[in-house]
């Protein structure tokens, strides 16, 4: 049997690296869409197409961070392929003071606060004794389609 000398096995290292990390990367790419999340959560993809903020990505109000995101992605595959978990009827999970940071960031802006500083004004009271923008406002899914959801 040959041996590889120490530039065969850093030749090789560099090849299984590449490799993880263009794999890692595809798949990051295919997890990052809409049609990704649709495909075990049709209910919840129907009822936020109904809504005012269809136009924004699943990701952009149901995430926690990049390693967060990818290590609870991939247990809940596991979950699922080892039937643990219907995706069905699992809920989607909750972040709400992640989602309120998102809602500041497009509703609570610069621009909006020099067009319309009563609305700012406002919602900077409201915020004062609400814990998150969910207190007040639905997450934009419809509840009426959420309810058919099978049990």
């Amino acid at each position: 049997m040959r041996r590889f000398g120490p530039l065969g096995i850093i030749a090789l290292l560099i090849v299984l690296l590449a490799l993880l990390l263009g794999g890692g990367y595809g798949a990051h790419e295919l997890t990052i869409n809409n049609h990704f999340c649709a495909a075990c959560h049709a209910y919840e993809k129907t009822s936020w197409d109904q809504s005012e903020h269809r136009q924004v990505d699943c990701i952009a109000c149901h995430t926690k961070g990049f390693a967060y995101d990818k290590i609870q992605g991939t247990r809940k595959v596991w979950l699922t392929v080892t039937g643990q978990v219907n995706p069905h009827n699992d809920p989607l999970p909750r972040y709400p003071e992640e989602t309120s940071e998102n809602c500041v960031d497009c509703h609570i802006t610069d621009a909006i606060a020099e067009e319309q500083p009563f609305f700012i004004a406002r919602h900077n009271r409201y915020m004062e004794h609400a814990p998150t923008c969910m207190a007040c406002h639905d997450s934009g899914h419809d509840r009426q389609l959420q309810r058919m959801k099978r049990p």
